[in-house]
């Protein structure tokens, strides 16, 4: 088992790549799917096929197809600006989890404020032919300040 501050006993470069590949998957991929509105993307590329996306206030999604339909509503009526950041993240061989902090801002598109919304966010992931995909995503929302 090994974080990303904690010291490991698998090979380090084997560690160390995957929790940067996780944190590249997590903050930079997830972010650029979402700010451009890639709702294919995001379900695609992220998820792995056995999949749950649990949502606050929505239903569970249980497949890339509903994720994608999920997401799509969002982008529907509002132009995302997410930032995130993966705070801990551990790795168990060819799983994972992650734990992070999501800041959200929601402008919508029929006009008016963007809405800031913070979440906590838990990942579980797989490591598929090689790559990291997420397994379980749940995640609620946090007060703002």
């Amino acid at each position: 088992m090994t974080t990303s501050t904690e010291e490991s006993t698998m090979p380090p470069s084997e560690t160390s790549g995957d929790v940067a590949d996780i944190r590249v998957l997590l903050v930079d991929a997830y972010r650029a799917r979402i700010n451009a509105q890639d709702a294919a993307g995001y379900a695609n590329d992220l998820y792995a096929d056995d999949v749950l996306w649990a949502p606050p206030d929505a239903p569970d999604r249980t497949d890339k197809a509903g994720i994608q339909a999920g997401i799509q509503g969002v982008f529907e009526k509002f132009d995302p600006d997410v930032k995130l950041a993966a705070k801990e993240i551990e790795v168990m061989g060819d799983f994972a989890y992650a734990v992070g902090n999501v800041d959200l801002k929601l402008t919508p598109k029929s006009g008016g404020d963007a809405v800031p919304v913070n979440f906590r966010i838990v990942w579980l992931l797989v490591k598929q032919d090689g790559s990291w995909k997420i397994k379980r995503q749940i995640w609620n929302k946090k007060p703002i300040g």
